[in-house]
């Protein structure tokens, strides 16, 4: 079974899971209805961007050093594959969506591609965990969004879940900085230096606890006792490196925050 899931999260799909999980809230938590559709969209897109970036990653090592890197060179003709008949279900998929998730996917789509293109030719990019957050979190409400509008309420949801998908980059990137160094790959982590970096750790994590704690009493919305959830587990994660350094432990647990929507669902 731990190998099975290895696999899984070497694919992206515990990522793609969580973001699905999440949606599904977003759907209750907006009184929405979406189709089969939108789920499909919101899957392949954030696939397709996590399965890209990897491979960009690997083909710029001779060696990698981590699994997943590892996993993505060795079998890179087969996931290019892949990747090119899922964004070709992907294009016939958007016939079946609505005309605003479109209009607003296809600008979200250009500025991952940017985002994409900025990485592959600036190797130095420092700001790749803020773009990929926003990215992350911005398909996630896409479709909410689209259809009811954003107000400054949604608009600072939007902001707290990118700065979990931030910290969880930033945490994930500690712990990561030898291998990242050896392979020669960039990361804020790594730009800043140790110390700035837990500084931002921290400072991310405290501005989501305490947005969260204020707007819950304020309103008593449950999704920010998620959010809060969220970010705990990913302090908890980030000081205590002896037990989650251990087989990974801090992915596994780091991405899993992700699937706590899903366990909101059943509240």
């Amino acid at each position: 079974m731990d190998h099975l899931y290895k696999y899984f999260r070497w694919l992206s799909l515990d990522i793609v899971l969580g973001a699905i999980f999440f949606l599904l809230y977003l759907e209750r938590y907006y009184a929405l209805e979406f189709s089969v559709h939108v789920y499909l969209a919101l899957g392949s897109a954030i696939w397709l961007i996590y399965t890209t970036d990897h491979l960009i990653d690997a083909w710029k090592v001779t060696a990698p050093t981590s699994d997943r890197h590892r996993f993505h060179k060795k079998h890179f003709s087969s996931l290019v594959l892949a990747a090119g008949s899922i964004l070709s279900l992907s294009l016939g998929n958007i016939y079946f969506l609505e005309v605003e998730i479109i209009r607003n996917g296809a600008l979200l789509s250009a500025a991952c591609i940017l985002y994409l293109m900025l990485v592959y030719f600036f190797k130095a990019l420092w700001v790749k965990e803020i773009l990929v957050a926003l990215a992350y979190a911005g398909g996630i409400f896409l479709a909410p969004l689209s259809i009811t509008g954003m107000e400054f309420l949604d608009f600072i949801l939007w902001l707290q879940l990118a700065g979990i998908a931030f910290l969880n980059l930033l945490v994930f990137s500690s712990y990561d900085q030898a291998s990242d160094r050896q392979d020669g790959f960039n990361s804020l982590v790594i730009r800043l230096g140790n110390g700035k970096a837990q500084h931002v750790v921290w400072i991310t994590g405290v501005s989501l606890l305490i947005s969260g704690g204020w707007i819950y009493f304020q309103g008593g919305e449950a999704i920010q006792l998620l959010f809060v959830m969220m970010t705990v587990l990913l302090i908890w994660v980030h000081v205590s490196p002896g037990y989650f350094s251990r087989s990974e432990r801090f992915r596994v647990v780091g991405d899993g925050v992700f699937y706590l929507s899903g366990l909101f669902l059943l509240l």
